[in-house]
């Protein structure tokens, strides 16, 4: 008995002293103690989320924060990768399955390696620029797989995370004239300036300015572009509400056309309309249509390089787009994956990343968090310029059915093709 308890005695001190070896080696070899203890945390929980380029700049900021706060989501700490899309380009993606989901039927547990390799990175989230291309995304998949993956209820239900709205943009000097001799800046006075043969001549202004220029995105370039066809639509048909067969009247096409040939071209990328009149001033645009964020946003950079701001003029009738947070609930992702979706998109409804929106130029969700809620919200600093605190709902378009959407896209290829 005496010899069994020396054997057992030894045993556990060479043990012991094999643990000690370890640890002291490790930490004299620059490599601490401390992930010895959270080794039991696992790999990282890696997921992508598509997000709307307007909106981006606050996520990408949102997931910085988050990715350093390190939260774990059970199998290990959750890294979020924002991968900037336009919800127009990522519509197509979802609709012709692009980023190939599993066949109806099949199941995660059952793949090969090959075949699960081709799930690795596929997107968990998407924030689309609005709630009707998430619904028109859902409609086509489920057309195909039998099964809902952006879903209306539940714990991983659609959540609304900010919004904008489009606005007219005026520089300040240009707007006084167009605004005395035309009356209020809408898309009829932007025809009329427009079709001036003489230009500012005949619009009162500077002779010297040349023909009104128009700074918009087209209908095809962006989600901006095509809600601001919309716009036009609504315009010209006075409802808050269009049909395909309306947006695809000839007459209306023809006046639509006749005010875009003041749009002003001044590069074949994507930059939005406000980057654009940031970076090329006038020649860029006397006024335009834009987002209200991205205009926000831009307003620095267009004051002090053209020593000249642009005036917030908002239409009787606008287009809202409200930048929802749709995780995808398909095999596709695991249950772990799911999860730290779900727990970034907390993280962006917390009333802390709802006030920091306002530094983005979005307005937050939260009805509890007003556009004048933080010091270094833009809408408070470019107040002077006319910003609205508030935007009645009742003063905008409703969502468009799905063939406008395919119709207005085919319509800006037939315009664009040689």
């Amino acid at each position: 008995m005496k010899r069994t308890r020396v054997v057992i005695v030894a045993v556990l001190s060479a043990a012991a002293l094999l643990v000690v070896g370890a640890l002291v080696w490790r930490t004299l070899g620059g490599d601490p103690a401390g992930p010895v203890l959270n080794a039991s945390r696992g790999e990282a929980v890696r997921i992508q989320v598509i997000t709307a380029p307007p909106a981006a700049p606050w996520v990408q900021a949102a997931a910085d924060a988050f990715n350093a706060e390190g939260e774990n989501a059970g199998d290990g700490v959750i890294a979020v990768e924002i991968v900037p899309m336009d919800g127009l380009a990522a519509l197509g993606k979802w609709e012709r399955d692009d980023f190939a989901a599993l066949p109806a039927g099949a199941d995660r547990d059952d793949l090969s390696s090959e075949e699960f390799h081709t799930i690795e990175t596929y997107p968990t989230a998407w924030i689309a620029d609005s709630r009707f291309l998430v619904d028109y995304a859902n409609e086509s998949i489920r057309d195909r797989l039998g099964r809902d993956v952006f879903l209306s209820d539940g714990q991983y239900r659609v959540r609304l995370l900010a919004e904008t709205v489009l606005t007219w943009g005026l520089f300040r000097d240009r707007g006084a004239p167009l605004l005395e001799n035309l009356g209020p800046i809408s898309w009829s006075t932007v025809h009329k300036a427009a079709s001036a043969p003489t230009g500012w001549r005949e619009l009162g202004g500077d002779p010297a300015w040349g023909h009104f220029k128009f700074a918009v995105a087209g209908p095809g370039e962006s989600v901006s572009g095509f809600a601001a066809t919309v716009s036009a639509a609504g315009a010209y048909f006075e409802a808050n509400r269009v049909s395909t067969e309306e947006v695809t009247d000839q007459a209306f096409r023809r006046w639509l056309g006749e005010a875009m040939e003041a749009a002003a071209n001044v590069s074949g990328d994507r930059r939005s309309a406000a980057e654009n009149v940031a970076l090329f001033g006038f020649a860029a645009g006397d006024g335009g249509q834009f987002l209200e964020s991205e205009l926000l946003r831009n307003m620095e950079g267009i004051q002090t390089r053209w020593q000249e701001p642009m005036i917030f003029h908002y239409p009787k009738v606008t287009v809202r787009l409200e930048y929802p947070f749709a995780i995808w609930a398909g095999g596709e992702t695991s249950a772990a994956e799911k999860n730290a979706a779900l727990a970034f998109q907390r993280f962006l409804l917390s009333e802390a990343q709802q006030r920091r929106a306002l530094s983005f130029g979005l307005r937050p969700s939260d009805p509890g968090v007003s556009v004048s809620a933080t010091e270094d919200s833009l809408f408070v600093r470019w107040q002077r310029l006319g910003v609205r605190e508030e935007i009645p709902k009742a003063s905008e378009m409703q969502p468009p059915e799905r063939e406008l959407v395919t119709a207005i896209l085919r319509w800006d290829e037939v315009e664009e093709a040689p």
